[in-house]
């Protein structure tokens, strides 16, 4: 299994890079402009300036995934730590998925419900992948 991880690392890395990058088409699809102009001044900026931090934070931990993947799998103080508090991240997230949006958002809507279902075995997954790494960090998996 360890000889895997590096592979699924590159993979999950990828995919994170990829999913910054698709926040410009998602936005204009979501028309996240035209919302925003209905908000205060304030909020639009607060908006902004999170959308543009998740991006870079979905950037900062998809580099060292494809670029790096044995700072997930060399165990170090630095790495047990990167690997749980990536988990930690991703579990939470996979919650939100569940538990914070509203059922009626995406039930018995066809595109909504696969989008749904989708991101959820990708939270899965990345919390699977990033807590196989905390694993391996802590040396339960040799």
């Amino acid at each position: 299994m360890i000889s895997l991880l590096p592979i699924l690392l590159r993979i999950a890395g990828g995919g994170l890079i990829l999913l910054a990058l698709l926040h410009i088409p998602i936005g204009r699809k979501l028309r996240w402009s035209e919302d925003s102009r209905n908000l205060t001044p304030v909020n639009a900026a607060v908006f902004q300036v999170h959308t543009f931090f998740i991006c870079l934070v979905l950037g900062l931990m998809g580099l060292p995934c494809l670029m790096e993947p044995a700072v997930f799998l060399t165990p170090t103080r630095a790495g047990t730590w990167v690997s749980w508090s990536f988990a930690t991240f991703w579990a939470i997230r996979l919650y939100c998925q569940w538990f914070v949006y509203a059922p009626g958002l995406w039930q018995s809507k066809r595109l909504e419900t696969l989008v749904h279902t989708g991101f959820t075995l990708m939270w899965t997954a990345l919390t699977a992948l990033f807590s196989a790494c905390g694993a391996v960090q802590m040396g339960w998996i040799r």
